[in-house]
């Protein structure tokens, strides 16, 4: 296990990095689009890629302009999203239901999500600033919302916040206001969701911020980015295990990382279980622009990225789901898509259904698929009501 704890490959950046190289993208593709077709459509079915031995979806494709066509399946009534901004709310997406979280003061910059064991972490404001940890400001409050609960607890206060491998609990960092982004020297944490300190506070590495508690110490990421991919740092805080590195992060759990390796010539994603020290190699038919696991860890959801064969040069998206056991691989149906129709995507709280949402010049649509599953249940949200702030797991 340490021989593969310490050979992590080239990786994907940080989910902050990696938002704003797929901004960019979007920004790529709505121009290279806007130049052939009328300028009101913003999403359009793009070239077929180069995908040896694959098959593009003949039906329901996400890539037309008016979103999922086709047969599908009516949204569970009973399933609500998390709406984030300025004032917190469930979200009903099969009625439309709206309906606010309690316990939370009205915040003009808007409440953050953090996904957590059992619910979701909040927190007023931007919080920790892409590459500068410091820039966080003053610690803020923190709050828990449990899964399906109507009203938030307040856990304490923090600059940043990270999921914690206990089931429960959340890593608080708080930075110092005015110190150098890249020395920065955070102090982190571990709390349970009432508050409870679970262990002594632990000074990070320098320059360093969580970004996922597990089994094996914390995941750390650099605060600051650099030429090249960043390297991601399993790090033991009692120094008791040495630490590891990771390239290409495109995904972690408390008890498993998957990261990106540079395609040459084949893609492929590699996940780790840190309990055992397996390790699965994901072959893809595209490059992985992003992933999630699944909440009991059986399964990975990956965003692929594929450019067309066209001279446009146009970017296509889809979404896949691997089994961490056998590398297997399933397309979910329906996902096919310009690179800019695919807003975000996770698995829903407490569940086994993965949630997409697609947006569209005249349709904004969220998905829902259940693994084994034909079709995907559909459903449309009205454009700059809920679509905007979805927490989608």
């Amino acid at each position: 296990m340490p021989d593969i704890l310490g050979q992590g490959e080239e990786r994907q950046p940080h989910p902050w990095a990696r938002r704003l190289a797929a901004i960019a993208a979007a920004l790529l593709v709505a121009a290279v689009i806007a130049a052939h077709l009328p300028r009101h459509a913003h999403a359009t079915r793009a070239a077929a890629p180069h995908r040896p031995s694959t098959t593009l979806p003949a039906t329901g494709a996400a890539a037309v302009p008016d979103g999922v066509t086709g047969q599908t399946l009516p949204w569970d009534s009973s399933v609500r999203l998390p709406v984030a901004g300025t004032r917190p709310a469930w979200f009903w997406p099969a009625t439309g239901r709206r309906e606010t979280i309690g316990g939370l003061p009205p915040d003009g910059s808007g409440y953050q999500f953090t996904s957590i064991a059992g619910g979701w972490a909040l927190q007023a404001g931007p919080g920790a600033q892409p590459g500068c940890p410091g820039c966080a400001g003053p610690p803020r409050p923190v709050y828990f919302l449990p899964d399906h609960a109507q009203s938030v607890t307040r856990v304490g206060l923090a600059s940043a916040i990270a999921p914690a491998a206990v089931p429960g609990a959340v890593w608080l960092t708080s930075y110092p206001p005015d110190a150098d982004p890249g020395n920065a020297v955070g102090t982190a944490r571990e709390v349970s969701v009432t508050g409870t300190p679970i262990g002594p506070a632990v000074p990070l590495p320098a320059g360093y911020i969580i970004d996922q508690g597990t089994d094996r110490g914390l995941l750390l990421a650099p605060a600051v980015q650099h030429s090249g991919p960043p390297a991601y740092t399993l790090w033991d805080a009692a120094g008791s295990r040495p630490s590891s590195t990771f390239v290409g992060v495109v995904a972690a759990s408390a008890n498993a990382i998957a990261w990106a390796p540079t395609c040459d010539p084949v893609c492929r994603v590699q996940v780790l279980d840190l309990a055992t020290g397996r390790r699965t190699i994901v072959t893809l038919p595209g490059s992985a622009a992003n992933a999630a696991f699944s909440p009991d860890g059986d399964l990975l959801a990956i965003e692929l990225s594929f450019y067309s064969g066209g001279d446009d040069g146009a970017l296509a998206t889809q979404l896949d789901v691997a089994s961490v056991a056998s590398g297997r691989l399933t397309v979910v149906p329906g996902t096919w898509a310009s690179s800019d129709a695919l807003v975000g995507f996770g698995w829903l709280a407490g569940g086994d259904s993965l949630i997409a949402e697609l947006s569209f010049m005249t349709n904004v649509q969220v998905t829902s698929w259940r693994p084994g599953a034909a079709r995907l249940a559909v459903a449309a949200v009205r454009p700059g009501q809920d679509s905007g702030s979805l927490v989608l797991g």
